[in-house]
C-alpha cells in the first residue's frame, strides 16, 4: 500500500476530521484528498508521467505536500528542494539526478526553461507562460490503480556539515517503514496533533510531515521556525507532540516568556545534534517526556532515549528501540568492537535507503557485512546504550592524540554568555591547529574565553586561535556549518 492509498484510507474513516493546518488554514481529510485528486489531474494533463523525475522547488507549503502525495500515485520520482537554495546548487541537483519536470513558481520555471529545455511544468503562481498547478480539474481517477511503493521515489541530498552533500534515493515502502517505527516508538495516534518545524525538502522534515498524515492524526506545519510562532501554534492547536533539532530547543529555552507557558503532553523529541546537560535537566523539570533520538538521512531513526525516564543514561542517545535495528562499533581495521571501545558507528536496519544515486563508490563503500557506516564515531556500553563522540570527519588529530571537538565545544558552552561555538582542525606541513569559532557577544572577550582553557581544558585541547562571528553559518536542519567555517581559516 502506497502513500496515496493509506490517504485514501483515512479520507474514508474520517473524512471530517482536520488533516492539515497550514498557512491559517485548516483542511479537512476530504478537502486535502480532493485537493490531492486535483494535483494528480494536473499532472496528467500536462504530461508528468510514471517515468518523470521531478524536482519540486517549494519551502514548507501546501503544494510541496500535495506534490508528495500526488506523484506517489504517479510512480513518479520526486526531488524535493527548497527556494532558500541557490541557482547554483539547483542547478547541479538538477543535473545530478537528471530531471524532466518541474514543480516550482515562474521563475524557477524560467530558470529551468532556460537551463534545461523542459517541456514539463507546473507553476505553483498564475502566469500565462506556464500551466498552474491549482487550476480546478474534476476529471475522474482511477482510485484502484496498483502503485509500485518500490521504485525510486524520493532523491534527496544529504544535509552533512562536512562532506559534499550526496543523492541519496528511498522508495514508498521505506517512507512507509519509517513511519510506523516512528509511530510505534513514540506511542503516536490519531487523536494527535503534530507540529512540523524542519524543512520538509530534508529526511526528516517529511518524515514527521508524514507521521500524521499517514496515522490519520492532525498536522501543522510551519513555513519558519519562530519560538513566538510555534508556542503560539501550540497553545492555538492543542499540539501534542513535536520534534525539534537541538538548535530550535536552545533558541526555544533563550525566550523565557514563551518557554515558561511551554508544555507539550505526549513529547518533545531532540533530533539531529546532540543537546547539552543543562537544556535536558531545564526541559524535564516542566514535565515534559523529553526524548534524544539519533540516525542519520540514509537510516532513519536508530536509537531513542527518554530522558525524563532514563536519567541514569543522559549522557547517551539511547538505544535500539527495535529488535530488527542492530548497532555495533567498527574499528578503523574493520573489526567490531567490544563495550566501551570507541569506533565508527554502523547499523543494520529494515528503514535503510536504497542506495546513492549514480555513485558505485559510495554505495561500495557504504557497507560492511551489512552493516551501514555512518561515518559517526561513538561507543556502546554494556547495556547496549549509545554514546555519540562525533563526525568522523571532524575528528582532530594532535601529536598522535584524537580530539573531539565535541568535548572542547561542550565546555566552553558551560558559559552562560556564550551561546555558539564550533572547533575545528586545520593540518599544515608541521602541525595541526585547531580554531574556535564564537558567536560575538558583548559579554564575553578572547581573554575569557582563555581563561576558560585554563582552568578546563587538557593541555592537546587548547585552539591556537579564537575567532569571532557576528553569525555562525548553518544547514538548513541549524546545524553550525563546519566546511563553511573552513573558509575563514584559508
Amino acid at each position: 500500500m502506497g502513500l496515496f492509498k493509506i490517504l485514501e484510507r483515512n479520507f474514508k474513516k474520517s473524512p471530517n476530521k482536520i488533516a492539515l493546518i497550514i498557512d491559517n488554514k485548516k483542511y479537512s481529510y476530504k478537502e486535502f484528498f480532493e485537493l490531492t485528486i486535483n494535483t494528480i489531474n494536473n499532472l496528467k494533463k500536462n504530461n508528468f508521467k510514471k517515468k518523470s523525475i521531478v524536482i519540486v522547488i517549494e519551502d514548507n507549503s501546501l503544494a510541496h505536500i500535495l506534490s508528495i502525495f500526488a506523484l506517489s500515485y504517479l510512480n513518479s520520482t520526486m526531488v524535493p528542494t527548497g527556494k532558500y537554495y541557490s541557482s547554483n546548487h539547483l542547478f547541479e541537483i538538477a543535473k545530478i539526478t537528471k530531471i524532466n519536470g518541474v514543480i516550482g513558481n515562474s521563475k524557477y520555471c524560467n530558470y529551468f526553461r532556460k537551463k534545461f529545455h523542459l517541456k514539463t511544468y507546473l507553476c505553483t503562481n498564475k502566469t500565462k507562460r506556464f500551466p498552474y498547478f491549482y487550476d480546478k480539474n474534476e476529471k475522474k481517477l482511477n482510485l484502484k490503480k496498483k502503485i509500485n511503493t518500490k521504485k525510486n521515489f524520493i532523491i534527496t541530498m544529504s544535509s552533512g556539515s562536512t562532506a559534499k552533500p550526496k543523492p541519496i534515493v528511498f522508495t514508498q515502502n521505506t517512507k512507509i517503514i519509517r513511519f510506523i517505527l516512528f509511530k510505534n516508538l513514540y506511542k503516536i495516534n490519531k487523536k494527535d496533533v503534530i507540529i512540523v518545524t524542519c524543512p520538509i525538502d530534508h529526511s526528516l522534515g517529511m518524515r514527521i510531515l508524514l507521521l500524521p498524515l499517514l496515522i490519520g492524526a492532525t498536522c501543522v506545519v510551519m513555513k519558519k521556525f519562530l519560538v513566538s510562532s510555534y508556542c503560539n501554534l501550540i497553545k492555538s492547536h492543542n499540539v501534542t507532540f513535536s520534534v525539534l533539532v537541538a538548535n530550535q530547543i536552545y533558541d526555544l529555552i533563550k525566550e523565557k516568556k514563551h518557554f515558561n507557558d511551554f508544555y507539550l503532553k505526549k513529547g518533545l523529541v531532540s533530533a539531529s545534534a546532540k543537546l547539552f546537560e543543562n537544556e535536558k535537566k531545564k526541559i524535564t523539570k516542566k514535565k515534559i517526556n523529553l526524548h534524544e533520538m539519533y540516525g542519520t538521512t540514509e537510516v532513519g531513526t536508530v536509537t531513542s532515549i527518554n530522558i525524563s525516564k532514563n536519567k541514569k543514561f543522559y549522557k547517551s542517545v539511547g538505544k535500539s528501540y527495535n529488535k530488527k535495528i542492530n548497532i555495533k562499533i567498527l574499528s578503523d581495521q574493520n573489526k567490531f568492537l567490544p563495550n566501551n571501545k570507541s569506533g565508527e558507528i554502523v547499523c543494520k536496519t529494515p528503514a535503510k535507503f536504497k542506495y546513492y544515486l549514480n555513485s558505485k563508490k559510495l554505495n561500495d563503500n557504504a557497507y560492511f557485512k551489512g552493516y551501514f557506516k555512518t561515518g559517526d564515531i561513538g561507543y556502546l556500553d554494556k547495556k547496549k546504550y549509545l554514546y555519540f563522540l562525533s563526525r568522523k570527519k571532524n575528528i582532530i588529530r594532535r601529536n598522535g592524540i584524537t580530539i573531539y571537538p565535541e568535548d572542547i565545544e561542550n565546555v566552553i558552552l558551560q558559559n552562560k554568555n556564550i551561546k555558539e561555538v564550533a572547533a575545528i582542525g586545520s593540518e599544515t606541513r608541521k602541525k595541526t591547529l585547531i580554531y574556535l569559532f564564537v558567536k560575538k557577544n558583548l559579554k564575553i572577550d578572547e581573554q575569557c574565553i582563555k581563561n576558560i582553557f585554563l582552568k578546563k581544558l587538557s593541555t592537546f585541547q587548547i585552539p591556537n586561535k579564537i575567532i569571532f562571528l557576528k553569525d555562525l553559518p548553518k544547514t538548513n536542519l541549524g546545524k553550525i556549518n563546519k566546511k563553511k567555517l573552513a573558509n575563514f581559516i584559508r
